[in-house]
């Protein structure tokens, strides 16, 4: 070729799914972090939620007992649904926890995280141009896989002077009508906003007045910050399964997020629909990994309580730090995160961020994220420990953040 000829570009580009995902929302405070890392500025990461605790130590010594057993072969490839043992762990974990009855055999299966579940339940179950009804702020793989699926996505805010619930009667009629499928996470992921039996009892009955499918995400359900405050399923109000799928991760309550297991119970014919999809894309969860998680669902549960003592000081910890500054904001109920409102001089909370980040080194995330009512928060991620918590919030004084 000259040099006076243009490269030949190829044909293959990428495709109209993925032209219509927008760039990740919080890429940019993550470029901005590296970059300060790069240039040696001390970073308090409080961006991530990326536990920083070690897991249950009877998940390391099953994993490693499974890894070396010479009579059971965990290496090969895994079943799509996952191990009878891990199901029937599941099954048996939903009757102590929440005494919901659960099949092991038709209504559960293992994922590689809950996020792969998301994910394939968008695929499986909803055409490009479908309506979803999408409870926000909310955890941001919702919003891209339902980008890459092109559904049509009608935000429900989660107002904070509703204690971040959504208000069905808000809902239009017609988009109530059009959509196919609710989507809810309590404890929610960034708010820290709580369900209440009262509000399941409400979304069933909308869910069923308008033939919406609903699923609920508890990843959070076991790490509650009020040590009086017990998370419900959305299982205990659907009991029959008649339109509920439901998601749990290992990632935040067992400070699992490496080793990527979850799993969905709910409605059989879904679960057979996400077994469908996945045996077209890939396998199972490592069979090693499996076995660990099913010990420690088998196992006593004093870790989760453990971990939410933990973060429950950290949060009490920054926001003592910065009670000077005057920031309204309630201590949450749940999860590992503040939802804190940025300062009002700040146009938008992507602008707060970056201010933070250059001012004191403090990472957090911008709330413009989570989805439209989002906007106007940032949120704090407790995964440093309590010293590091508390000195973000004095650096946050010393800066002059005031509310």
């Amino acid at each position: 070729m000259s040099s006076s000829q243009s490269p030949v570009k190829p044909r293959l580009a990428a495709s109209e799914r993925l032209q219509n995902v927008p760039p990740y929302a919080l890429a940019r405070v993550f470029q901005n972090r590296d970059e300060k890392l790069r240039q040696g500025v001390d970073v308090i990461d409080l961006g991530v939620g990326n536990p920083d605790v070690r897991p249950p130590q009877v998940a390391l010594d099953a994993l490693q007992a499974a890894l070396l057993d010479p009579k059971v072969q965990n290496h090969r490839y895994p079943s799509f649904n996952g191990l009878p043992e891990f199901r029937a762990a599941v099954a048996a974990w939903y009757a102590r926890r929440f005494g919901v009855s659960v099949d092991a055999e038709r209504e559960a299966v293992a994922l590689v995280g809950s996020k792969e579940g998301i994910a394939k339940f968008f695929l499986a179950h909803l055409n490009p141009g479908d309506t979803i009804l999408l409870c926000t702020p909310c955890y941001p793989a919702y919003l891209g896989v339902a980008a890459l699926a092109q559904v049509r996505v009608i935000e429900v805010p989660l107002d904070p002077a509703n204690a971040f619930r959504p208000n069905l009667g808000a809902i239009l009629e017609d988009e109530a009508g059009r959509a196919k499928v609710l989507f809810l996470n309590y404890p929610n992921n960034p708010t820290g906003g709580t369900e209440t039996a009262e509000l399941y009892d409400e979304i069933l009955a909308f869910a069923r007045r308008h033939d919406l499918f609903v699923v609920s995400d508890i990843a959070y359900c076991d790490l509650p910050l009020d040590p009086e405050y017990r998370a419900r399923s959305f299982l205990q109000h659907d009991r029959d399964k008649e339109r509920t799928l439901e998601f749990h991760s290992f990632s935040k309550s067992y400070s699992m997020q490496g080793w990527r297991l979850g799993f969905a119970v709910g409605n059989q014919e879904i679960v057979a629909n996400l077994t469908r999809i996945k045996s077209n894309m890939d396998f199972g969860v490592f069979m090693a990994i499996q076995r660990a998680g099913l010990a420690v669902l088998n196992g006593p549960q004093t870790y989760c309580a453990e971990a939410a003592k933990l973060y429950r000081a950290r949060g009490e910890a920054l926001l003592s730090a910065i009670s000077p500054l005057g920031y309204p904001v309630s201590r949450p109920k749940a999860t590992l995160y503040l939802w804190l409102p940025m300062p009002r001089r700040f146009a938008t909370s992507l602008d707060f961020a970056g201010e933070l980040l250059d001012k004191t080194g403090v990472v957090v995330s911008p709330g413009s994220g989570f989805g439209q009512a989002g906007e106007g928060y940032v949120r704090v991620a407790l995964c440093v420990d309590e010293a590091r918590c508390r000195e973000a919030g004095e650096r946050m004084v010393k800066a002059g953040f005031h509310w």
